[in-house]
């Protein structure tokens, strides 16, 4: 690809089925709601690469990773003909039961219908996507662990497909510019499968392969060993798609929390009422969802794929195969501590329960002493301090303990990476996305970036009232100094400049 390209990169938006035409209704399960934010954003880029920095040259949009949400569209074709053709049955009865309860599978021909359904309920952020093609610039997409049957490249295809349709669509009924040839489409919007790399410019990749819970055993070829037809799911997507697709109507804010253990930290320490309603009314769900991704793993371990199925083509990977092995094997490292963030959440969990029986306790003692000793009022007081000083120690105990143990493993990836680059291969910008929480950090010589993400982020104190950042990571052709980390103002109708948080919520 032309290196002289102006970048842009954002990351986990999590298209899914949004709003049906035909009801009005929107998807429970949506996350993305900035389809028209989107596209202006897309405009203001268009209409600023003519100033001197931006040298008029074309952008090179990067797409990096959970764009869409394959596993949050749970509805089915419609029965006869459409059914048929995605999965070979003419009812919905004749579908496995898991399918008619969790949706379809991850298949070409299922994979490629979700994403027409996502393009259907999405089509001003596809008709946007056309309409910036239109214009001369590029789009490349990385696929994450939320879309990663972008894999197949019937769906990759499909993808083209519904931007060139729904920029059609739109330049029918409104005009403007006429959309781009199909056959220019295919010519500017690239695939890769785990990363994008430009020498001495930018390394980036979506950065879901250094979390244990959503770690691909082959990112390149990610199939089951004994079914090559389907995409072989990590534990975390078997989580969405069997758990929290089915309690997101209680917690509708779960799957956006980073990483799985501080929501369920917070579920058991911040709202406990909703959370046993969930055990409770949800027991059979929970218990039936386990069983289904104890069977899959079991399934997966039992049945290896050869070594020689899942090589790839060296002229697909940016890196020499010997640089791309290092960075699987830094991968697997990190995967290796898998036990570290779930310790935390389960010592967390034991250090609140355990202090509220003891604050509980003193608070009893407090109130038999008040009313059986009343010679001695002053102890009461000292039990009452006694149980405010549990909690205070609660409350530092787990801040220490989450201090420790909730490491920045993508920040610690990008140190690593920047050695395994080594001069040969060395960058300006090492980027990703995944854990939603927007970083800008100078490592030694290069830069470590975090483009967030365009769904609600939710902080410690969490995770009722989320915010949006809209953030994104713009890198003129030939910049040399730090990137520019922005956030799309929407009510502005241009960037401005981002106030990074930590988890505390402190700037």
């Amino acid at each position: 690809m032309n290196q002289d390209l102006n970048i842009l990169i954002v990351s986990d938006l999590h298209l899914s089925a949004g709003r049906n035409p035909t009801t009005g209704k929107t998807s429970r399960l949506e996350d993305f709601f900035r389809d028209d934010a989107f596209a202006r954003f897309l405009h203001y880029h268009e209409g600023i690469k003519d100033q001197p920095r931006f040298g008029g040259r074309p952008w090179l949009l990067i797409l990096n990773g959970d764009i869409f949400d394959f596993l949050q569209v749970l509805s089915l074709p419609p029965e006869g003909r459409p059914l048929r053709t995605v999965k070979g049955v003419e009812s919905h009865n004749d579908l496995r039961p898991h399918e008619r309860t969790y949706g379809l599978g991850t298949a070409a021909l299922e994979s490629a219908w979700k994403l027409k359904q996502i393009a259907r309920g999405h089509p001003n952020f596809f008709a946007a996507l056309g309409w910036f093609v239109a214009r001369g610039n590029h789009i490349a997409v990385i696929r994450g662990n939320h879309d990663a049957e972008l894999h197949w490249h019937h769906v990759q295809d499909c993808f083209i497909l519904e931007t060139n349709r729904a920029r059609t669509q739109q330049w029918s009924r409104q005009g403007g510019d006429p959309p781009a040839p199909l056959r220019t489409c295919r010519e500017r919007i690239h695939f890769y499968p785990w990363l994008y790399y430009e020498p001495e410019r930018i390394y980036v990749e979506h950065g879901g392969q250094y979390d244990p819970l959503n770690h691909f055993r082959d990112l390149l070829n990610p199939v089951l060993p004994n079914d090559p037809q389907h995409i072989e799911l990590p534990w975390g997507s078997l989580f969405v798609r069997y758990l929290f697709n089915r309690v997101e109507d209680i917690h509708p804010f779960a799957d956006n929390i980073k990483p799985l253990t501080r929501y369920l930290s917070w579920a058991f320490r911040k709202d406990p009422i909703k959370t046993l309603q969930v055990l409770v009314g949800r027991g059979g769900t929970f218990l039936k969802a386990l069983w289904l991704m104890g069977r899959k793993a079991v399934t997966s371990t039992l049945h290896r794929s050869d070594p020689a199925d899942s090589r790839v083509d060296a002229d697909t990977l940016p890196l020499p195969p010997p640089i791309v092995e290092q960075i699987q094997a830094l991968a697997q490292d990190k995967v290796s501590s898998a036990w570290l963030p779930w310790a935390g959440a389960l010592l967390r969990g034991l250090i609140w329960l355990l202090t509220l029986l003891i604050a509980g306790a003193f608070l009893g003692l407090a109130g038999m002493t008040l009313f059986a000793d009343a010679g001695r009022p002053w102890l009461s007081s000292v039990y009452v301090a006694a149980a405010l000083l549990a909690v205070l120690l609660r409350l530092w105990l787990s801040q220490s303990i989450s201090d420790l143990l909730e490491q920045n493993e993508l920040m610690d990836a990008a140190f690593a990476l920047e050695h395994i680059l080594g001069a040969r291969h060395r960058v300006h910008v090492i980027a990703m996305g995944h854990n939603h929480r927007p970083a800008l950090k100078r490592l030694g010589d290069t830069w470590y970036v975090n483009t967030g993400a365009w769904v609600r982020l939710y902080r410690r104190q969490g995770p009722i009232q989320g915010r949006e950042a809209l953030t994104f990571l713009r890198l003129a052709w030939d910049q040399q100094g730090p990137p520019e980390l922005l956030r799309w103002d929407d009510a502005g109708s241009a960037p401005q400049a981002l106030v990074l948080w930590d988890d505390a919520g402190n700037r």
